[in-house]
């Protein structure tokens, strides 16, 4: 194992500076003016769910809609999910609808996608959250930049609540930037929890791509240094800020033979963790799918359920 590590680090050092090499990549004109887009296409849930099942997945653009519809349903775990974070997901004028949209059809889910940048091939490039319940209160956190010469892009967060059945959860999905260190990336996140904090609502949750790497980054991202555990220090941080932190343990969520890191998660307040899981079975990305059960506390119960039952 050691030996494997001694030489995957000077592995990662050259393919950083072959990268840092290659033209800046800047975000193009336009993009300040992107704008989300949403449907509702799921059928009315009048049932009060005991639990929640929130999936984050980095799906890695997308391209086949259908074989990305078909290892989503095929997979007991995941087929009656009932909120779905999307990370890198696009859409092209071309193929008629968004990658978002067409998926939420695949599924017979309600979707909001928000593009973060636009692609040079003429797309858009983005997050999206697709629910059994209504999406409500749509919004896009602008995240802080940072360049990191090569592959810089502009990041988003994007914010919606769930109205179940008289419940409402606020989500936020995010995608952080990769080549940076944890100063940064804490920095990267903050504008999402102060986001949550201007909101009335008490339940939220915050999952995505962290891309909590395992390293240390020197000149401008550009540099593998030093090892660093960066997933361990953003649950720290969002435990001294009030979110749990349910899977500290779940182990790597990339879907890399000699990059075994969790990237992913998913952060909650005013909710119960439950049940947990990576599947490892969905390989249809560089990333698996992770999920996690949530369950209002009792006293939200209790103020959801109609009088006379």
């Amino acid at each position: 194992m050691k030996t494997a590590r001694k030489i995957f680090l000077p592995l990662v050092s050259l393919f950083a500076l072959l990268l840092a090499a290659l033209p800046a990549l800047t975000q193009t004109a336009g993009e300040s003016a992107l704008r989300p887009e949403s449907g509702a296409l799921a059928p009315p849930v009048a049932r009060s769910p005991e639990r929640l099942r929130v999936v984050s997945f980095n799906v890695h653009y997308a391209r086949d809609v259908g074989l990305l519809a078909q290892s989503l349903k095929s997979n007991p775990a995941l087929r009656d999910a009932d909120v779905f974070l999307l990370q890198e997901i696009e859409s092209y004028a071309g193929e008629g609808s968004s990658r978002a949209r067409k998926l939420a059809e695949a599924l017979g889910l309600n979707y909001v996608y928000a593009p973060a940048r636009s692609t040079r091939s003429g797309g858009t490039h983005g997050l999206a959250i697709l629910s059994r319940y209504p999406l409500s209160e749509i919004e896009v956190v602008p995240l802080p930049h940072n360049d990191l010469g090569a592959k810089t892009r502009r990041r988003i967060a994007l914010g919606a609540t769930v109205e179940a059945a008289g419940r409402r959860l606020r989500l936020y999905n995010l995608h952080l930037d990769t080549r940076i260190n944890i100063d940064a990336r804490l920095a990267q996140l903050a504008p999402v929890l102060e986001a949550a904090r201007r909101q009335p609502h008490e339940t939220v949750v915050i999952g995505g791509d962290f891309n909590t790497n395992p390293l240390r980054w020197a000149w401008g991202g550009r540099l593998p240094w030093f090892r660093s555990n960066q997933a361990a220090e953003v649950d720290s941080f969002m435990d001294a800020r009030g979110f749990a932190t349910p899977l500290t343990a779940s182990g790597s969520t990339t879907h890399r033979k000699l990059w075994k890191v969790r990237l992913d998660s998913i952060y909650i307040r005013g909710l119960e963790p439950k049940d947990f899981h990576i599947e490892e079975g969905v390989d249809v990305s560089d990333h698996f799918p992770v999920w996690l059960d949530l369950a209002w506390p009792p006293a939200a119960t209790a103020a959801a359920t109609p009088r006379g039952e």
